[in-house]
């Protein structure tokens, strides 16, 4: 690692610890402001004990490491399947219009149904399992994701197309060529966008569906008054995804500069 690069990532080190900082203030903020009960209302350092210091905080630790490794195989799945579908059919869109004209709307009246709404159906459609999961997250990614890579692929000049059509290239040269390197700044982006999309997903899907991963311990803690197990699970999963998103921006950043160092 050069240390430029470095630099830059320790400088997104810094801003992450502070962003954890803030949004711890704003967590005890809120629970004292509106007067939450100690109850139901768990601050910081109540978590801190439920997984570190109380006598079974490793068997809280493991169950909670076991529901989150539920959690990351659900939206990971999803989420990289979406991403791929969302990626091709954009690729595919960008060459035939008259389909997109056709399929786009099915698919954005198809993403305006709540996913509360849709879940139950397709779990019937797919079953209580991984399918069923994975379907859903796919659908909370792909159209978002698709949209704004097309975007990307559509972002070529019209003097870029017309320089590679004069020189003999193709439509597809003008796509292999121009479009698609124009299109990876858009293509992180959604991939960088997608993860809490994916995590969400995937835990609605738990708790709505299987009962199982995070989602579904969440749920099962609500029930049982088990505040405790609740907001560790949920502070969790809020912190692994904070992480992912903040390596997914490192990373889209490192290579646009790549990227303008090479243009």
């Amino acid at each position: 690692m050069s240390g430029g690069t470095g630099r830059f990532v320790a400088r997104r080190v810094g801003t992450l610890a502070v962003a954890v900082v803030v949004a711890l203030g704003v967590w005890v903020a809120v629970l004292e402001v509106f007067d939450v009960s100690p109850l139901i209302g768990k601050r910081p350092w109540d978590v801190f004990g439920y997984v570190v210091t109380a006598d079974d905080a490793a068997e809280h630790r493991a169950t909670l490491l076991a529901d989150l490794a539920v959690t990351v195989r659900d939206a990971g799945i999803g989420y990289v399947v979406g991403l791929a579908a969302a990626f091709a059919l954009a690729v595919v869109f960008c060459v035939s219009p008259v389909l997109e004209r056709i399929v786009m709307p099915t698919a954005m009246v198809l993403r305006s149904i709540p996913l509360v709404v849709l879940t139950p159906l397709i779990t019937l459609i797919f079953g209580i399992g991984q399918a069923g999961v994975t379907a859903i997250v796919i659908l909370v990614v792909f159209l978002p994701a698709l949209a704004n890579i097309l975007y990307g692929l559509r972002s070529v000049s019209g003097e870029h197309r017309d320089l590679v059509l004069a020189y003999g290239g193709s439509s597809w040269t003008v796509l292999r060529k121009v479009a698609l390197p124009a299109a990876v700044p858009s293509t992180l982006a959604s991939a960088r966008i997608a993860v809490p999309s994916a995590v969400t997903g995937a835990m609605i899907a738990e708790w709505l569906s299987t009962g199982e991963g995070l989602g579904g311990a969440i749920s099962k803690a609500a029930g049982s008054f088990g505040y405790d197990a609740m907001w560790a699970s949920a502070i969790l999963v809020a912190a692994v995804t904070m992480l992912a998103y903040a390596v997914l921006s490192i990373v889209d950043t490192l290579v646009q500069e790549r990227i303008g160092q090479l243009s």
